[in-house]
């Protein structure tokens, strides 16, 4: 290879670029927060309620940001992508574009302890204040969620001519560091595809240190994918006043326009009144 080529091949992406960052307060958690005020009735619970699961999911997801972005890592990334294609819907909450292998990230919080049996499936330990055993309840597995997810993706970078030979890897990542998984006895590509978030750069690394990804891509193609990504994102439209069967939305300063409004129809009245008289 000439100097030429080489300098032509040069890579200048040698470090996590997160394209589209992770932000502690999402538009989700902002629309809730907003609609918390304007609500007078007893479904401020169930608003809190979401507004409780949004931030800790929000917390798991920005320990696997700091993570990736203090991994030294040489990749694009991108942070809550939604896609739409065809019939399906697809979430993203992390995809990773390297040279040899695009990671489709799940994040999870997965709260106690979770075993996972030699048939695939996620049972959760369910154990009272003081550690004891009370029961054992199923869940839904979150592995094939986000190989379906991946699969759309793949999908859609084909159809778009954006990806040839490269490969996809989906993984669902434990954000959770209480959390304890028993993955001993699980079949091979859950054990493969799920990892807690502090093990995720070492993985990505042994990843793109296998020779079997011999195949890269370019950085204009990697920025290709990225802005793709980026430009296609669909933001989720939520009709908060059918989910949480709400008539109509109040605000203080409606209410306070109503009082007034009643008081000056009172005095009006009170005037008719006298003029009457008179």
């Amino acid at each position: 290879m000439s100097i030429f080529d080489k300098l032509l091949n040069k890579r200048t992406i040698t470090n996590p670029i997160f394209l589209k960052e992770f932000e502690d307060n999402n538009k989700q958690l902002q629309d809730l927060n907003d609609l918390l005020e304007k609500v007078s009735s007893d479904k401020k619970n169930l608003i809190n309620r979401d507004i409780f699961f949004i931030k800790q999911e929000l917390y798991g997801e920005k320990n696997v940001y700091n993570e990736l972005k203090n991994s030294f890592i040489p990749m694009l990334a991108v942070h809550d992508i939604r896609l739409e294609f065809n019939d399906y819907v697809a979430q993203y909450d992390f995809i990773l574009i390297t040279a040899k292998c695009i990671f489709v990230l799940k994040t999870k919080q997965l709260n106690g302890d979770i075993d996972i049996t030699e048939d695939g499936d996620f049972v959760r330990i369910i154990k009272n204040k003081e550690g004891k055993f009370l029961r054992k309840q199923g869940m839904y597995n979150p592995i094939s969620a986000n190989e379906r997810d991946a699969h759309i993706l793949e999908e859609i970078l084909h159809r778009e001519k954006l990806l040839n030979s490269i490969t996809l890897k989906p993984i669902v990542v434990i954000s959770n560091p209480k959390a304890i998984i028993n993955k001993s006895k699980c079949p091979e590509n859950i054990k493969s595809n799920l990892y807690k978030y502090d093990q995720i750069s070492t993985l990505i690394k042994k990843v793109l240190d296998d020779s079997k990804y011999a195949n890269e891509l370019s950085e204009k193609n990697m920025y290709e994918i990225a802005n793709y990504l980026i430009n296609n994102n669909k933001e989720e439209n939520i009709d908060y006043i059918s989910r949480y069967s709400l008539d109509k939305i109040e605000t203080k300063n409606e209410n306070l326009d109503k009082i007034r409004n009643l008081q000056l129809n009172n005095v009006e009245k009170h005037v008719d009144l006298n003029e009457k008289e008179i």
